[in-house]
């Protein structure tokens, strides 16, 4: 009998074991360490700025974004659509802040190649020129934005080489202004213009059912 009882005292301690290891985790957590998920979830919101980030030396102009800034906005570029040569981006802007945020119309945008400069760029409200339809773009319209909440524009154009005579255009960054008077954000993103150079612009939207939710925090 005493086996079976040695044998009954050393397994009824594994789940104390496996108890401890678990209130352990907890108290660490709730300490203030970092849990697996964020940890997780924190790099892969850094794995999504495409290319490498250059030097505090190479920077000029606007700064990269990476805290909120003073205005509380704060733009992120989504995945491009790219199909047959046609690019659609959606631009996110999120209301960093604590108190509500207005926007409305559309964002100030410019193209930089990899040095910072502007590329010329034919830049339309719509993108009737581009795709052929006029519902790309449904104008301006006002966004109220609470903390947490964000709202999208989106760009089109082509990557379509028409021409011998213009070498094709290709940006390292968008430079934008979300609304009127606010700092300018430059947004790491491959825009390839081919010599077409166009490139379509909707205004500030609330996102749709098939946007997800208007939450940072899902």
């Amino acid at each position: 009998m005493k086996p079976a009882t040695h044998e009954a005292t050393r397994t009824s301690r594994k789940p104390l074991v496996r108890l401890a290891g678990l209130l352990t985790a907890g108290l660490l957590t709730a300490c203030g360490a970092p849990s697996p998920v964020e940890e997780t979830m924190e790099e892969t919101e850094t794995s999504r700025l495409p290319g490498e980030r250059p030097s505090p030396e190479a920077m000029s102009g606007a700064p990269d974004v990476l805290d909120c800034p003073t205005s509380g906005l704060i733009a992120q570029a989504g995945e491009a659509n790219a199909a047959m040569g046609l690019r659609v981006l959606s631009v996110k802007l999120t209301n960093c802040g604590k108190e509500p945020k207005v926007v409305k119309g559309y964002p100030d945008i410019q193209v930089l190649d990899g040095d910072r400069k502007p590329v010329e760029v034919e830049l339309e409200r719509g993108a009737a020129s581009v795709l052929g339809q006029d519902d790309f773009d449904a104008g301006p319209t006002e966004v109220t934005l609470t903390p947490g909440q964000w709202a999208l524009a989106r760009l089109a154009w082509r990557n379509t080489v028409d021409s011998l005579d213009r070498a094709p255009v290709t940006g390292a960054y968008l430079s934008l202004a979300p609304v009127p008077g606010s700092a300018r954000q430059n947004v790491p993103e491959t825009i390839d213009l081919g010599t077409t150079g166009k490139l379509g612009l909707s205004a500030w939207a609330a996102p749709t059912s098939r946007d997800g939710v208007m939450r940072m925090d899902g």
